[in-house]
């Protein structure tokens, strides 16, 4: 399987290429399809998404929430970045793929999010403990191998502050039928085999791998127990045949130390 280095650079050319697909794999977001409408509905789709995740926090999680600083973890073109920026005073936004970023940037510029940092990816540990209100991730973490995603996550958890809320999407199934999953399988040992794959599927031949990895949601659970997180609450969030969930959460210091 490619290595995390070999993954960084898939999503760079993504970022070059294809970056909007890269995002949301759906034709009209291809670069020979893009236009000012399929943008627009590009980043309006981001809005949508965020209001969902502030209404759930306020309804399940906590009342009238206004986070003062927020993380968004593989931000891509900023989709999700821009519409945090008008719900926090300060807003970072990270990613592996440098030519990600610098679309995000233009569209920042593009919206008036004047109040979004944008970092790479290699940054996430210059990051203060326990600095943010909210840490968010949505339809990133299939893409990462599974171990560097752990570690990811753990460092996400660590960045919320006493009172914080984590919102992100963890994907644990694979629908496809076995014949399917082997498949992808070969795509990401075979160039060649990834090229045909993509004809079948109606993408560029060239179009670069896009990993799909899943995880235990014992594992991630037990992630926020040993952070001392609480008022968990778990909304299903499938995308195709991979089966996820949209994780909330809150991390709270315990009063009693027993």
């Amino acid at each position: 399987m490619p290595s995390s280095n070999d993954t960084d650079k898939e999503w760079e050319t993504w970022g070059k290429v294809n970056p909007y697909f890269g995002v949301l794999s759906v034709p009209k977001y291809l670069a020979e399809n893009l236009n000012d409408k399929t943008l627009e509905e590009f980043y309006w789709s981001g809005e949508h998404h965020i209001e969902h995740v502030f209404d759930v926090i306020s309804e399940k999680i906590l009342p009238n929430f206004q986070p003062a600083r927020s993380l968004d973890y593989g931000c891509g073109v900023g989709r999700l970045v821009i519409p945090l920026a008008k719900r926090s005073q300060e807003i970072v936004g990270i990613d592996v793929s440098p030519s990600m970023l610098e679309k995000a940037r233009e569209a920042c510029d593009k919206f008036g999010a004047t109040s979004v940092q944008l970092l790479l990816a290699d940054k996430l540990d210059s990051l203060p403990p326990a600095s943010f209100d909210l840490v968010h991730s949505y339809i990133v973490f299939q893409h990462i191998p599974l171990a560097r995603g752990e570690a990811i996550l753990k460092k996400m958890i660590a960045l919320l502050a006493d009172g914080g809320i984590g919102a992100i999407q963890i994907p644990y199934r694979n629908a496809k039928a076995t014949m399917h999953r082997k498949a992808a399988e070969l795509r990401h040992r075979s160039s060649l085999v990834n090229g045909l794959l993509n004809l079948v599927g109606g993408r560029p031949l060239s179009s670069p791998r896009m990993q799909m990895n899943l995880y235990s949601l014992e594992c991630v659970l037990e992630m926020l127990v040993e952070a001392k997180c609480s008022n968990v609450h778990l909304e299903f969030s499938n995308h195709g045949d991979i089966h996820g969930v949209m994780l909330y959460f809150q991390r709270k210091k315990p009063k009693w130390v027993y």
